[in-house]
């Protein structure tokens, strides 16, 4: 008996451990949705203003590796549609926001485009003033650099 009890107890073990391996479904959520809306402030901005777009480029950039490692194949599909969907959505606020004739309108459009933009950058990890930047070789402590040195070797 004490066999089953083993067997069974390696077989919830493993099934607790592939469920909590499984993404967070508000999370993948949440993270698609940020990548589509980043990528059409980003081209609103090409579109329509002057603003640099490097640190909404970069963002995007840090998302898209977070959805990357969350998207599995049974999920790519739907993760896709759901990140053109935000796109368009965002996109539709923008445009709102820059060309309808109902002035409150537009309001609410640029309101709730500014207000999911800012809930998106929520996501990441935003450094400090004080932090200091590990591509400046004067600031780098003994772990940075052996950090440093592990990832240079790597690549």
């Amino acid at each position: 008996m004490g066999v089953l009890k083993t067997f069974g107890f390696a077989s919830l073990c493993t099934l607790f451990a592939a469920t909590a391996a499984k993404p967070e479904e508000d999370l993948l959520r949440r993270v698609t949705d940020c990548v589509g809306r980043l990528s059409a402030q980003i081209e609103h901005h090409w579109l329509l203003s002057d603003q640099p777009t490097d640190g909404i480029e970069t963002q995007r950039a840090h998302l898209v590796d977070i959805l990357d490692a969350l998207v599995t194949p049974e999920t790519a599909r739907q993760v896709l549609s759901n990140r053109i969907d935000a796109k368009m959505a965002h996109a539709s606020l923008l445009s709102q926001a820059a060309f309808s004739q109902d002035d409150r309108r537009a309001r609410w459009a640029e309101k709730r485009a500014k207000q999911e933009f800012v809930q998106c950058g929520t996501i990441l990890l935003q450094p400090t003033p004080n932090t200091v930047a590990l591509a400046d070789p004067e600031h780098v402590s003994g772990n940075e650099a052996v950090n440093q040195g592990a990832w240079q070797a790597s690549q």
